[in-house]
């Protein structure tokens, strides 16, 4: 069997813009994809797609375009996927390093998304990974999304801001995509949200609101799609829970600055820190 080569580039033609609908399709069990003539018209005017290819055969993308806010330019990242059967191969993290070097070259140095908190697969690439950090926390970003991936509850989002060029994201990539291990974090830095395990997921037992130190700990779903198969209420009050939290901390100034696993009980931490920079 041959060596499976992942190659991450433009569209070739027309007709690839086109794969990206059945992708989307694929990734988030859409029944509303983004249009491949929206694709076209972004990409072809200051926006950016990048489609990733095991083989001959389309496995993810990325897209987005120039975004401006308060006189500042940055790159907004609309849409990241991967289809089901090609995660957990560092496909999304080859994707955002290509779409680094393009937003480099066109001399811009921060780019934005949203992600659901609750996803610790994406809090895992985005922060922990690549060095996004978080200040803001926008409650039903998008309102109701109608897919698999996101429905069941509202679609509250983090503001991601990933200064490319800075030395912290610098460091996370020559750090080669590894992931921060709880046992590496301070061991003093204390949970804002206690879990409890019920036999097959967890939920949060217990929200601290009042906590000063330095760093703080927030726990989140291993694999939130899993918790709302097994318990649409439970994952309703993780959102809630969780919501409360990053509220409160990020209204405090506290920032999400990275982002811990303990992979043999599988549970995913934030981080979040005072003073940041």
């Amino acid at each position: 069997m041959s060596e499976m080569v992942v190659v991450v580039r433009q569209p070739a033609n027309v007709s690839e813009f086109y794969l990206c609908e059945e992708l989307q399709r694929r990734i988030w069990g859409t029944d509303n994809p983004v249009p491949a003539h929206m694709l076209i018209a972004g990409h072809r005017n200051g926006g950016l797609l990048l489609m990733a290819f095991e083989n001959v055969d389309p496995v993810g993308f990325c897209f987005g375009l120039v975004g401006r806010e308060g006189g500042g330019t940055y790159f907004y990242n609309h849409m990241l996927g991967v289809i089901p059967e090609a995660r957990n191969r560092g496909i999304g993290y080859l994707l955002k390093l290509k779409q680094r070097e393009h937003v480099l070259n066109a001399g811009l140095g921060l780019i934005k998304w949203t992600f659901d908190p609750l996803q610790s697969r994406n809090a895992a690439l985005y922060v922990g990974k690549l060095g996004a950090i978080c200040r803001k926390y926008v409650v039903n970003y998008y309102g109701e999304i109608r897919d698999t991936l996101n429905s069941g509850y509202e679609s509250d989002r983090f503001i991601a801001e990933w200064w490319i060029n800075s030395p912290r994201v610098v460091e996370r990539i020559k750090r080669g995509g590894r992931r921060l291990a709880l046992s590496d974090v301070d061991e003093t830095a204390p949970l804002a949200i206690e879990s409890r395990d019920t036999g097959c997921v967890r939920e949060a037992a217990r929200v601290r609101l009042s906590l000063e130190s330095g760093s703080v700990l927030v726990e989140v779903p291993w694999d939130i799609g899993l918790v709302k198969q097994v318990d649409p209420k439970l994952a309703v009050d993780w959102r809630i829970k969780t919501r409360a939290v990053f509220q409160e901390y990020l209204s405090r100034g506290y920032v999400v600055s990275d982002f811990a696993v303990q992979e043999d009980e599988k549970r995913g931490f934030y981080i979040l820190s005072k003073g940041f920079p």
